[in-house]
């Protein structure tokens, strides 16, 4: 009789760890909007997945609104300078763009990760506000960058190919 006791608390046990653990997630701070997209936050990175997709580096960081405004009013300048095969289209259309900032630090450096894509894809899918967006191919509709803080500089960008 002891034995169907305990096990039938097994399901009520494993019931509050699986609230407990929703709660914990909920908990997370959630992205912030900005007029450009979203920051995604230091937690949110390592739960998002970002920190895997992108090889992000720890520990991660929260970027403020006023650090993306500086990197914003670079972006558009560097895209327009770029030599990469579609980086002036970009440049050229880059406010119908929506962007993801990710914080990480790499050699001791913090670095924010932009991830943008257009308007085709933020206005079809409202899911960017709070997950990362991959997309394979799609040409100059999707791009990333890194920006390092300390010297307002980009790095690395990427555009996808064509399929």
């Amino acid at each position: 009789m002891r034995n169907i006791t305990r096990l039938a608390w097994r399901p009520a046990i494993c019931l509050l760890i699986f609230l407990a653990s929703e709660g914990i997630a909920v908990s997370q701070q959630a992205p912030r909007p900005v007029d450009t997209g979203v920051i995604f936050s230091a937690e949110h990175v390592e739960g998002s997945g970002a920190n895997r997709l992108f090889a992000l580096a720890a520990p991660y960081w929260t970027p403020s609104p006023d650090e993306i405004a500086l990197l914003e009013a670079h972006l558009k300048p560097y895209l327009g300078r770029a030599t990469i095969l579609g980086a002036k289209v970009i440049a050229a259309r880059l406010e119908s763009y929506k962007r993801q900032y990710f914080g990480f630090t790499d050699g001791g450096k913090k670095w924010i990760l932009v991830n943008g894509f257009c308007a085709g894809q933020w206005k079809k899918q409202d899911t960017w506000h709070d997950r990362v967006v991959v997309v394979l191919d799609g040409g100059v509709c999707f791009f990333r960058v890194r920006y390092d803080l300390s010297r307002s500089q980009f790095e690395q960008l990427q555009i996808n190919g064509e399929a």
